[in-house]
């Protein structure tokens, strides 16, 4: 018997026998011909697991969530206070003098035992 998931159709008997050797490699399966994430692959899996018949009758649409990458990056610039993404950028300024002390230090040092 065959079962329709996004206009594709799939042998549900070859996912079953899948379930049965591993789960993993059902959702595996499921991933790769549907396309569809790791989540909704796991939740038709799980739902032919709990009750073989679950998507018998009529084709069936899943739809899932692309993140939107921009606007995770607005939020973490909007919650840094000058707008870069490193959020202690006077630490960062600490480091680099005291980097720079050390060098001049050597240098004069160096310079002196000539």
């Amino acid at each position: 018997m065959n079962i329709v998931i996004n206009n594709i159709t799939l042998d549900k008997e070859i996912i079953l026998e899948l379930i049965s050797e591993s789960q993993l490699v059902a959702i595996k399966y499921v991933r790769a011909k549907t396309d569809l994430g790791l989540k909704e692959s796991k939740d038709i899996v799980d739902n032919l697991k709990a009750n073989p018949e679950y998507y018998d009758g009529k084709p069936h649409t899943i739809a899932f969530e692309v993140p939107d990458m921009d606007k995770d990056i607005q939020n973490i610039k909007k919650q840094s206070s000058n707008g870069m993404l490193y959020s202690k950028p006077n630490q960062v300024k600490k480091y680099v003098l005291i980097i720079l002390a050390i060098c001049l230090v050597a240098a004069l040092y160096l310079f002196l035992n000539q």
